[in-house]
């Protein structure tokens, strides 16, 4: 039995420490970390190659500092038209310009103008997918927080499992690895990053089932399950969890039947992403 704890005292200035500690043999068995980290829009490198951090921005500060996100995905994570942004695959051609395969929770429309407008991106192209959704690749110039995270978490035995969410000013990812090799990479996060860290343990098969789910199907079936919706007699209605979420019973009822179905599409065919079905995460 393995546990991760971040621990409050620690949280200070230069401090992004995660303890591990294991009852038994260690072994090789892998372990994974999930947490959200940011912010990823801090300015310029010094001399040392480290960023600045009286220039860092983050969430809505950033906006207003210069009146745009610090990247195109932090762009569209942060619009008000634009649901969840996944990222699905990616590759670097050099130290700062990565290529992203995306899946946009959000139309088309929504989409275009962010890609467009921004001189950071360097090309793009983009798909329909099942109503609601959009693929995107998109290659452009990234702030140095990017690229401190995929060294960070690419080294020795870790690997980040995808998909990655993006968040305005922060990523969710998860991380997988030897127990030493996770806790040397986030206790050696520079200092101008914070970490939150939401979820640890045992990598094991079927660990990630739900990550097709969007971030509004989850909090409809989180809520109704605590509603006591699967229970047998159900214990509320769709009614209820619609007055809990502030929306219609007929929203909670479509959301409903587009996770139940991702959850068991997961289980009969496995990565929806490999099944050559346009189901995007």
């Amino acid at each position: 039995m393995s546990s991760f704890l971040h621990h409050p005292g620690d949280r200070g200035a230069g401090s992004n420490r995660v303890f591990i500690s294991r009852a038994g043999e260690i072994g090789t068995r892998m372990e994974f970390v999930r947490a959200r980290i940011g912010p990823l829009s801090f300015g310029t490198a010094d001399s040392d190659g480290r960023a600045a951090v009286d220039e860092r921005v983050s969430g809505d500060s950033a906006r207003e500092r210069s009146g745009k996100y610090a990247t195109p995905i932090a762009a569209l994570a942060g619009s008000d038209e634009i649901g969840s942004v996944r990222l699905l695959a990616g590759g670097v051609a050099d130290t700062d310009t990565p290529t992203y395969t995306l899946s946009i929770e959000g139309g088309e429309p929504a989409v275009r103008p962010i890609l467009e407008s921004d001189p950071d991106v360097l090309s793009w192209e983009i798909s329909s997918a099942e109503s609601g959704f959009v693929y995107a690749y998109v290659r452009f110039r990234a702030p140095p927080g990017v690229g401190v995270l995929r060294e960070q978490f690419t080294q020795d035995s870790l690997v980040v499992v995808l998909p990655a969410t993006f968040l305005p000013d922060s990523v969710e990812l998860t991380v997988v690895g030897t127990q030493s090799d996770l806790s040397r990479a986030f206790e050696t996060l520079p200092p101008f990053l914070e970490v939150s860290v939401l979820e640890v343990g045992t990598y094991r098969e079927g660990l990630y089932r739900g990550q097709s789910l969007t971030d509004r199907q989850r909090e409809v079936l989180e809520t109704a399950y605590e509603l006591g919706y699967y229970e047998r007699p159900s214990e509320t209605s769709h009614e209820e969890i619609a007055s809990v979420l502030e929306c219609a019973p007929s929203t909670v009822g479509e959301h409903l039947r587009k996770a139940e179905k991702r959850l068991v599409s997961e289980v009969f065919e496995g990565d929806p992403s490999a099944s050559g079905k346009a189901n995007p995460y």
